[in-house]
Order: C-alpha cells, then sequence, then structure tokens
C-alpha cells in the first residue's frame, strides 16, 4: 500500500508508507504569537479517500471504503468538520483526486475570515508504492500531493495516510522517536509529524474479523475517546496515535502478517497540541464506569464494531458515538459478559457493571483434537466474582485475528 516523502519529494523513500500523518503549518500561521487561545475560532476542512483497486498485479482492498467511511464519520461527529466543508472520493481515480484538491483550495479562499485558524484533513486508505498513490492503479505522486496541499490557504495540514509501510519513514534524516511534542492548548508549531503504521520490512493488515485496517479501526477508536488518557474531553495528535500503536501491535503480534509497528518522525519546531477530537460538544456519549475491567467491544445495532479497547479498573472513560442502540461485550480471560443499551441524544448513558450479564462459554476442540490456546473456558457467574487480572500498562492484551487480508 503507500509511501511517503522527504522534505525535498516523498518519492525517494525506497520503501512503502503506512500510514502518515504530516502537520505542516503555512507561513502565515501568526508565528510572532507566542500562545493561542484553547478556544480560538477553527475551522476544519477534510479530504476523505477510499481506494481498494492498486491496477493490475494488486489485491483488491476490502476494507478501503469503510475505513474512509469511519474517518469522516468521526472527523464530523467530534474532529469539527462541518458536512459542506467535507469532500469524500470512494474508488475516486486520480483525475478525481485531484480535482477534489482544487475544490477544496477554492472553498478554503473564500472561507477565510479574521481570527479563524483554518485546518485541512486529508485521509487516504487504499494503495500506494514508493513513488505515490495509486487510486484506481493512477499515480499521485508524494510530491504532487505535498505541492497541492501545499497551496490550500490553511494554518494547519495533517496528512493521514493509511497503508502499508517503512521503518525508515522514522529513521530518515536520523529521526526518532522522540517525547511528545504535544501540550495542552491548541498547537502553535511549525514543521510536520510522520505517522507511519508499520516498521520496515512490514505490511499494513485489514482484518476480516473487525472489519477494518487494524491501524484505522483504532485510531477512530481512540479518536472517539478511548485514547483520551487525561480525561479532559479531548484527544490530541500525541494520544490517538499512542492508542492506535499499542493496539494495532498487540492485535498483530501473532497474526499471519506479523507484527505491526507504528513508528513516528517528528520533525517540529515551538510547542502546542494538536487537538484532533473534542468529546465535550457531542451530544451522544457513553460513559464507563470506573470499576468496569476488560477487554470492551462496542457494536451497533446492525453488529458493526465500532470500538474495541482495554477498559483498565478505576478509569472512567468517555466515548463519542452516535445515537442509538448498541450491544457490548466484556472479555476476561476465562469469561464474557454481555449488555445492551440506548445511547441517545440527551444526557450520557452510563455503562455499569450492574449492565452487564453472564454469557456461557464453551470450549471447542479444533479438528485433530487440539484446543485452540486462546479458547475461553466455560464459566457462569456473576460479574462481581470476576477474577482480578493485572492492569496491561499498554492497554493492550495480546489478541490473535482469524482472518487475515494483507498486501506487500
Amino acid at each position: 500500500m503507500m509511501s511517503r516523502s522527504t522534505a525535498r519529494g516523498w518519492g525517494r523513500l525506497a520503501s512503502v508508507l503506512a500510514a502518515v500523518v504530516l502537520v505542516s503549518w503555512g507561513s502565515d500561521s501568526r508565528a510572532a504569537r507566542q500562545e493561542e487561545e484553547p478556544d480560538a475560532a477553527l475551522r476544519r476542512f477534510a479530504l476523505v479517500v477510499g481506494s481498494s483497486e492498486g491496477g493490475p498485479g494488486r489485491e483488491r482492498l476490502r476494507y478501503a471504503g469503510s475505513d474512509a467511511l469511519a474517518m469522516s464519520r468521526v472527523l464530523e461527529e467530534l474532529g469539527g468538520v462541518a458536512p459542506a466543508d467535507r469532500v469524500l472520493l470512494l474508488e475516486a481515480d486520480r483525475d478525481m483526486l485531484l480535482s477534489a484538491l482544487e475544490r477544496l483550495k477554492t472553498l478554503v479562499d473564500g472561507a477565510a475570515m479574521p481570527g479563524v485558524r483554518r485546518e485541512l484533513v486529508v485521509y487516504y486508505s487504499g494503495h500506494s508504492d514508493a513513488d505515490g498513490l495509486l487510486p484506481r492503479g493512477e499515480r499521485v505522486t508524494y510530491g504532487d500531493l505535498r505541492r497541492l496541499m501545499g497551496l490550500v490557504p490553511v494554518d494547519v495540514r495533517i496528512a493521514i495516510l493509511d497503508s502499508c509501510g517503512s521503518g525508515a519513514l522514522t529513521r530518515f534524516k536520523g529521526g526518532l522517536r522522540r517525547p511528545s511534542f504535544l501540550t495542552d492548548v491548541s498547537a502553535q508549531v511549525r514543521g510536520h509529524a510522520y505517522l507511519a503504521s508499520s516498521s520496515a520490512d512490514e505490511v499494513a493488515q485489514e482484518s476480516d474479523t473487525i472489519g477494518a485496517s487494524f491501524f484505522t479501526h483504532f485510531l477512530v477508536t481512540g479518536l472517539r475517546g478511548a485514547a483520551d488518557t487525561t480525561g479532559d474531553g479531548r484527544v490530541t495528535l500525541h494520544e490517538a496515535y499512542q492508542f492506535a500503536f499499542h493496539e494495532t501491535l498487540a492485535r498483530t503480534e501473532r497474526s499471519q502478517g506479523g507484527p505491526q509497528h507504528a513508528a513516528y518522525d517528528i520533525q517540529l519546531a515551538g510547542s502546542g497540541d494538536l487537538v484532533m477530537t473534542d468529546l465535550r460538544g457531542s451530544n451522544a456519549r457513553l460513559r464507563v464506569a470506573e470499576e468496569v475491567q476488560g477487554r470492551l467491544f462496542v457494536r451497533d445495532w446492525g453488529n458493526q464494531l465500532v470500538a474495541e479497547l482495554q477498559k483498565p479498573a478505576g478509569r472512567r472513560l468517555s466515548l463519542g458515538l452516535e445515537a442509538g442502540r448498541y450491544h457490548v461485550t466484556l472479555e476476561r480471560p476465562t469469561q464474557r459478559f454481555e449488555a445492551e443499551l440506548l445511547v441517545g441524544t440527551k444526557g450520557d448513558a452510563e455503562l455499569r457493571v450492574g449492565d452487564f450479564v453472564p454469557v456461557t462459554l464453551t470450549r471447542t476442540a479444533a479438528r485433530g483434537g487440539t484446543v485452540p490456546s486462546d479458547a475461553p473456558l466455560a464459566r457462569e457467574g456473576a460479574l462481581e466474582d470476576m477474577p482480578s487480572v493485572p492492569i496491561n500498562l499498554s492497554l493492550v492484551p495480546p489478541l490473535s485475528t482469524s482472518c487475515l487480508l494483507y498486501t506487500s
């Protein structure tokens, strides 16, 4: 699937890019200003692209389109993107992608207002190679992508590319993993940050079990609130990355495609935070009580998995969701519990220990007489009798997936 650029052009990378996040500040980003109001007016524009076809000889991706839809929804619901400021392209070719960037340039040109910070988010899920994106097999070089994004007159540019990747991304020009560059206010940074969903010689994988690519699935879960480690109701770029890194690794370390290590390289000057989503303005939230502990799977009434995370005891958690009915599964090493609840638009829905009912799990033998090592033991009991399990500090236990599709 993808690659990234250098400062002179992304086409020089020898390996394939995984998920790139580029944060670039325009020359008119009020450089002389030392601080920025956390509640400063913001208008965010987005181009969201999902492309399953990569041309002859490349396998058709199953979830590029649904990944794009999931990202589009979370940006609109929690990321400050108005429907009129978003362009969604499914199975677009090269000309359609380039035309969409031109449309956004025109839209942003007409949206200039004093005191309003403008941001551009470009998300792409699909195929690529060392030279550029491959929507429907038609190349868009990374140099062209960067140039066209640079023509859009915004203060902040964010590019998220979900694809097979390379650890050369984090080693370019001696780049190393760096400490958090984000603080607790709106961003006051210049330069760029690259996030890759897989390291050198690794593949970025998508899964039939979760119905998505691993990295986008956990990135969206994080943006919906699972990554909010500070509990301030906002998810920063750093928080979202850390969550997606640990969850993606845990879910792929025993997969067919092998462990998938997200990586990043940061070339930033200044300080500040880039808030990606804000749950405080959401009218539909699911609050998970502190005493709930275990692996949570949240599915909508259509059985689509919308969030998955490891919930440690003692941490109160909120998820920004669409209004509707949800089915929640709580898994422990030898137990499973289920709950159903309605998330409305007035007030928060609360998920407590008492809402869960135990489910009897049956141990099954695989053909050949062996028992899968990760098969749960059959057990019934009250939720209050669940055994205490030490908290995994990475927030993610090692899990395997059953059906994988990956491309190199």
